[in-house]
């Protein structure tokens, strides 16, 4: 890989472990050794919370919207808990220049692509951006700044499948903006094999999707739910390798794998 990745982790629907999958994915491609960095694009700041909270002095995503010259990424690279893994924080103030997007649109689109990228590939493998569950002007300037979408898919939701459709449909519509753009694939999340249900809709995205999903299916996990109350990682949790640490180092994998 001559540069970095950048990934926009994506879906309409709410719940379905956008976050999770940012920060989990985020730790097991630094234990690869890969250089990685997750960019809280979600004014909920809730990837900020598990990873960017342990050092001060940092900029935010906030200071970088407000910033009318060229950033220095390295100011926003809040180190985190994992040697190699990098988090560019947030603050709920973030959400007050929605107003100033929507006045400025299109080109507001193109605002976290000018001021992140040409940086943020040349010193990350990977960026893996967290966003929130809406189709507005803060998802549409992740994409602009991305190369690929991956889509997390609640195993059990109808609802989450129609996220991914829609999903598909913005991606279209902003390759006019950014033609580089693609979906890169789905990803299977909160599986419980267990239950009729869960096994009827994996089998089904195996079918509809045969080529477009993660073989690595991540499973439904009471840990996670117990790690995110502590705003922590599992990593941090349970430390011992489990189901769900295993599971993330076999995305990692998988993703490194792909020819992005």
């Amino acid at each position: 890989m001559t540069q970095g990745s950048i990934l926009s982790i994506v879906n309409n629907k709410g719940g379905t472990g956008k976050t999770t999958i940012a920060t989990h994915l985020g730790v097991a491609l630094s234990k690869k050794g890969k250089r990685t960095l997750v960019v809280d694009n979600d004014t909920q700041c809730n990837t900020t919370q598990i990873l960017g909270n342990q050092v001060a002095g940092y900029k935010t995503m906030f200071e970088l919207f407000g910033e009318d010259a060229q950033i220095d990424l390295d100011q926003y690279c809040t180190p985190t808990n994992f040697p190699n893994l990098f988090c560019v924080t947030n603050i709920i103030e973030t959400s007050g220049y929605s107003i100033s997007f929507s006045q400025k649109y299109p080109d507001s689109l193109y605002l976290l692509r000018d001021k992140i990228r040409d940086q943020a590939v040349k010193k990350f493998d990977y960026i893996l951006i967290d966003c929130p569950p809406t189709l507005e002007i803060p998802m549409g300037m992740a994409l602009c700044a991305s190369d690929a979408v991956i889509v997390p898919i609640e195993i059990g939701s109808v609802h989450s499948v129609k996220g991914l459709n829609e999903v598909l449909v913005m991606i279209q519509n902003m390759q006019n903006h950014n033609p580089d753009l693609r979906f890169l694939k789905l990803v299977m999340n909160k599986a419980d094999r267990r239950t009729s249900v869960a096994k009827v809709m994996i089998q089904e995205i195996q079918r509809d999707y045969p080529d477009d999903h993660f073989k690595t299916v991540l499973p439904i996990c009471t840990a996670f739910q117990q790690a995110e109350y502590l705003n922590r990682t599992l990593y941090e949790h349970k430390g011992a390798p489990g189901k769900g640490t295993t599971a993330y180092k076999h995305l990692a994998e998988e993703l490194i794998n792909e020819v992005i």
